[in-house]
């Protein structure tokens, strides 16, 4: 854990685990501007993001890996539940995932906090708005436009420091009967808990103070259900745990870690996708992966 005054807590009110105290608006903001974006290019935080924004052969790799697994599946799942084809991604990053969908038929928009990946995804001729969600919400109610048929929150949840208030706000923009597909790191886990003490520390995942949440299946599919989003699907990912249990300490060692990285790359892109979403479909329904992913309709 990070050398934060903070502890772990479960909410009182919606039962995942979250910092405590909460971090101030201010706090959070200084952490955004001063050090994230240099942690996420060193490989400390968000890896995805790092590998996209490196820019040449990595960003290429690790768009087409992307490309082939984690947005098509969220294409397939969008085409199998939601009822059309508007999407909003909310917290867009660089757009790729926009890029994805709206190369296929969707009409997307995505909202990014960051500048600096919004700039990326504006200057791809995506449709992203650098704004955070509150004031896209605002310009949403004003304009009186139409609800979308699907917003996604990719990694979006774990950073918000009000979570349930965030999926209030969804009931504004998704249609009824639309759906909302939510990822995030799906953490206190039984193998995380094993994988302890090959890293050598308990909870070497608490990321603070930019993730604040942290939720798994049980406590995200229960926070949906709370706020009138009934669970439709539910899907792990490769579990990154099963290469510390096997003595690849890739925690704190970039090399190592970009190796486990083209390791998991190889296994997801050898298998056709069916499969591979069958089996992480599997290993959602036991609790088990890096990440949770939940799609969830509303009433």
């Amino acid at each position: 854990m990070n050398d934060t005054p903070f502890r772990i807590v479960s909410d009182p009110t919606w039962g995942y685990r979250r910092l405590d105290p909460l971090p101030a608006d201010a706090e959070l903001t200084a952490w955004y501007e001063s050090k994230y974006y240099d942690l996420v290019r060193k490989g400390g935080r968000a890896c995805e993001l790092g590998r996209l924004m490196a820019g040449g052969e990595t960003a290429a790799r690790e768009r087409a890996w992307l490309c082939d697994t984690l947005y098509t599946d969220v294409r397939e799942l969008l085409v199998e539940h939601a009822p059309g084809r508007r999407v909003l991604d909310v917290g867009c990053g660089t757009g790729d995932l926009l890029e994805s969908l709206a190369k296929h038929g969707f009409d997307c928009v995505g909202t990014e906090p960051s500048t600096e990946a919004a700039g990326v995804a504006r200057a791809r001729g995506l449709d992203v708005r650098p704004s955070t969600f509150t004031a896209f919400l605002a310009a949403h109610r004003a304009s009186g436009a139409a609800p979308y048929d699907a917003v996604t929150l990719m990694n979006v949840l774990e950073h918000v420091p009000h979570p349930a208030e965030v999926l209030d706000q969804m009931a504004e923009v998704v249609r009824p009967g639309g759906i909302v597909c939510v990822r995030v790191p799906n953490e206190f886990t039984d193998l995380q808990a094993a994988a302890s003490p090959k890293v050598g520390r308990a909870e070497y995942w608490v990321a603070a103070p930019d993730h604040i949440n942290y939720f798994d299946f049980a406590s995200l599919g229960a926070l949906l259900g709370e706020k009138g989003f009934s669970v439709v699907y539910q899907q792990g990912d490769f579990p990154m745990e099963l290469f510390l249990l096997m003595g690849e300490h890739y925690v704190g060692d970039p090399e190592v870690g970009a190796a486990c990285h083209q390791k998991r790359i190889a296994m997801e892109t050898a298998m056709p996708g069916a499969l591979r979403r069958r089996i992480y479909a599997a290993l959602g329904a036991a609790g088990v992966g890096r990440n949770a992913m939940v799609l969830a309709r509303r009433a």
